[in-house]
């Protein structure tokens, strides 16, 4: 027999820290997994579950602890420094705002709150770090040439915003008219169906029971049923649909200044369903904004924060808790709205959630027939949105006061998040297919791949109560009336992971610093930000469904998400190592999505994917036109910038080789070789004889903005300061000042903006100095590097 060999101690003790070693590793980038069912995932999964794998929380917040706490002297960074020069303080009398801009027209599409107006330079109205408009200033910051070339081409692309909407005057608007029966009838039906389940503030049965039988004609009631037809009419009538704003200017014939005194629930609800809802479908952002604050105050004046013990105890009556439920339901739904509103614009929540806030969740029955279990059903997605609602408040009140949140507090919100949706019922964790690698960002030519839910997936013990009784019910099944509610829930889900990250990839694009460069918790929290934003982009590409409410939703939440790889996009093009290394600039060497510098090409195909859907969404949502074109804009831009660099390094590189040349001359240096050199100038957007001194870029045509020429190169350190000062980028007044003389250019509408026009320098420009590049702009340099 062979001889058995014995290992030595020192050998053992070797092996044994090796696997410690790698258990440490292992631990580290899979917190919480077991090793077992990593052995058999390739490559790119690894990479993925290793970068959107939250750290292990340490201490998770409890959510019971107040939400709102003050800030003591918090140290800042760099990077927070320069995102909190991203923030400007909106001009006091501005030429254009909403009142304005909705005098004449009822529904617009242009707002600077979302940035669908492309004004970076002048705000009606504030927004943070969390805004559309952060990531387009930091876009031309990191790349200044695809300003000018988006201030030339913007006027081709632009559409005229609803030329067709009738004015408020022509609009019939007798406060008492309803409509005939069936269509009223119809109209009712469609909010229920789609609108409601998302915000159920309204008690359905009593609803109806007061419609039919035509009780009531007082004014709490009228604008409550007027606000539900608007709302109706948007959801059971896609395209250019006008009749909901004849219900909204009714609804408001009933609802003045005085309104804000009334103690009656119905009043709360139509103003909640209006500004938390309603008033974001026509644009009105702030104005919606402004309505939900004071409903909320309203809600608190009728004591609906607050729960009671009579509707709770077990004496109560079915009329008790009936009515507690309600007042549940509504001061929930308020909050929800108040927080998907918010959550985009980078300002705080003033106070939505406390430990002053006691009511509870709504309540479903523990025993239920079938009835009761349908409609019990729909109550499913407020339920669960409240302790998101209470998770997104907290990351909306902390990054409105620090714009960069630390790694470790990072981190540990992040795992907050993915618990939330881990603990979600199987009948409301939606988890779309995921395509092969080779087909992950290239967009599916057959349609949109059905969303599934592993039938492995077991509920928390903190769900209200039990899908898997009684048996003959299935647990994972999703029903047609909560497919909606579970898409958005879950887009929502991944737009708040994404935004957290979202301040770690501005900082590093305003330092200009490469992937590579960065420290361990940048590259995690940008790798993170970049595989999110493409996994939302698909997820929203994949679950979105043809209908009002779901296209709405995606429209405005993938405009959120392409911000990213346009941002990172415009990062690497604005970088020099993108055109000095060998090969074509950012081609991965590997299909595997890393969220580093190499994913490229993935950053445009994601980009493509938005252009698309939004492109397929114009017949759902009215805004999905114009969000398409800027997004489309922007990406055009990047190709400019490609080329511009391109022919930029490609001068530099020719004038290298010439001073080389006169210095020691080459042997056997012929003129076919000079042609060859020489083909610089006749390349897209090169460069001409007269532009030949060396440091200097190609110039960029500047007439149509009034600035002279810039220096060395735009994205060079020494420019970073002088740009910002002297770049005035203006929009016009959407809505033309009658005081002013202002006229609009030919063949565009009010709402568009037009380069080049507007206030000549006076008041209300932005301090570029704020920037902190200016003065002190090598001190500063000197703290990037």
């Amino acid at each position: 027999p062979a001889q058995r060999i014995v290992p030595s101690r020192k050998t053992v003790d070797r092996l044994q820290t090796q696997v410690d070693h790698y258990d440490s590793v292992v631990s580290r980038l899979f917190p919480g997994r077991d090793l077992a069912t990593l052995v058999s995932l390739p490559r790119e999964e690894l990479i993925n579950l290793a970068l959107t794998t939250p750290a292990a929380a340490t201490s998770p917040s409890s959510g019971s602890e107040p939400i709102q706490q003050e800030p003591q002297g918090t140290q800042k960074s760099d990077g927070a420094d320069s995102l909190e020069a991203l923030e400007q303080a909106p001009d006091q009398d501005p030429i254009t705002d909403e009142a304005k801009r909705h005098r004449d027209k009822v529904q617009g599409i242009s707002d600077d709150v979302n940035g669908l107006s492309l004004s970076v330079d002048r705000q009606s109205s504030y927004v943070g770090v969390s805004s559309i408009t952060a990531a387009l200033k930091v876009i031309f910051k990191t790349a200044p040439v695809a300003r000018p070339f988006i201030v030339q081409s913007y006027t081709e692309t632009a559409l005229p915003s609803r030329s067709n909407t009738p004015p408020p005057q022509t609009v019939r608007t007798d406060p008492n008219f309803l409509p005939s029966a069936d269509v009223g009838h119809k109209i009712i039906e469609a909010y229920f169906s789609q609108v409601h389940v998302l915000m159920p503030m309204i008690d359905e049965d009593q609803f109806w029971h007061t419609y039919l039988y035509g009780e009531r004609r007082d004014s709490p009631w009228l604008a409550l049923l007027n606000v539900v037809l608007a709302l109706g009419s948007v959801a059971g009538v896609p395209g250019d649909n006008e009749e909901h704003i004849k219900y909204f200017q009714r609804a408001r014939k009933h609802l003045d200044l005085e309104t804000f005194g009334s103690g009656n629930l119905l009043v709360v609800q139509a103003l909640g369903l209006m500004g938390g809802y309603y008033l974001h479908w026509l644009s009105r952002p702030n104005e919606a904004n402004s309505l939900m604050g004071a409903t909320l105050r309203m809600a608190t004046a009728l004591g609906l924060h607050r729960e009671y013990t009579d509707g709770r105890s077990q004496s109560a009556t079915t009329e008790m808790q009936d009515i507690a439920n309600s007042r549940r339901r509504t001061w929930w739904t308020l909050c929800i709205l108040d927080t998907w509103a918010f959550m985009t614009t980078g300002r705080p929540s003033l106070g939505r959630t406390g430990a002053a806030v006691t009511v509870q969740s709504p309540k479903i029955p523990e025993q239920m027939n079938n009835a009761q279990y349908l409609a019990s059903l729909r109550l499913l997605p407020i339920i669960h949105n409240v302790s998101f609602c209470k998770l997104a408040t907290k990351i909306q009140d902390k990054l409105a006061y620090q714009s960069l949140l630390k790694p470790d507090e990072l981190f540990s919100l992040d795992a907050e998040l993915v618990r939330w949706h881990e603990e979600l019922p199987p009948i409301l964790r939606a988890m779309p297919e995921k395509p092969s690698p080779k087909q992950r960002n290239t967009p599916n030519p057959h349609g949109r791949p059905k969303s599934v839910t592993p039938s492995s997936a077991t509920a928390s013990i903190r769900n209200p109560f039990d899908f898997s009784q009684p048996p003959d019910r299935d647990s994972t099944a999703c029903p047609e009336v909560l497919k909606t509610p579970r898409a958005i829930m879950h887009w929502w889900y991944m737009t708040l992971r994404m935004l957290m990250h979202r301040p770690y990839l501005l900082a590093v694009a305003l330092r200009r610093t490469p992937f590579a460069s960065m420290s361990a918790e940048e590259k995690v929290a940008v790798g993170k930000c970049r595989i999110i934003a493409g996994d939302t982009i698909r997820d929203i590409q994949a679950m979105v469904r043809e209908e009002v409410i779901s296209g709405w939703c995606s429209v405005w939440l993938m405009y959120q998400a392409v911000m990213v790889p346009l941002v990172s996009l415009f990062s690497y093009l604005s970088s020099p190592a993108a055109y000095t290394h060998s090969g074509s600039p950012g081609k991965a060497a590997t299909d595997a999505t890393t969220g580093g510098d190499e994913d490229v090409d993935k950053w445009r195909a994601q980009v493509e994917i938005a252009i698309k859907h939004l492109d397929s969404m114009q017949r759902f949502c009215h805004t999905a036109k114009k969000t398409r074109d800027v997004v489309q804009m922007l990406y055009d831009a990047s190709k400019h910038v490609r080329q511009y660099q391109e022919a930029f390094y490609a001068q530099q590189q020719l004038l290298h080789r010439r001073q080389h040349q006169e210095q020691s001359p080459p042997q056997g240096f012929g003129a076919g070789d000079v042609a060859s050199s020489m083909d610089v100038y006749s390349m897209p957007g090169g460069v001409t004889n007269t532009q030949l001194s060396y440091g200097a870029p190609p110039s960029v045509p500047s007439a149509q903005l009034g600035h002279s020429a810039w220096g060395p190169s735009p994205n060079g350190d020494t420019a970073m300061g002088s740009f910002w000062d002297d770049m005035m980028w203006d929009t016009i007044p959407e809505m033309a000042d009658p005081g002013a003389g202002g006229a609009l250019a030919p063949g565009l509408e009010q709402f568009d903006w037009v380069p080049g026009v507007g206030g000549g320098g006076q008041g209300g420009e932005q301090n570029w100095a704020d920037w902190a590049f200016g003065e002190q702009q090598g001190r500063l340099g000197e703290r990037l590097r």
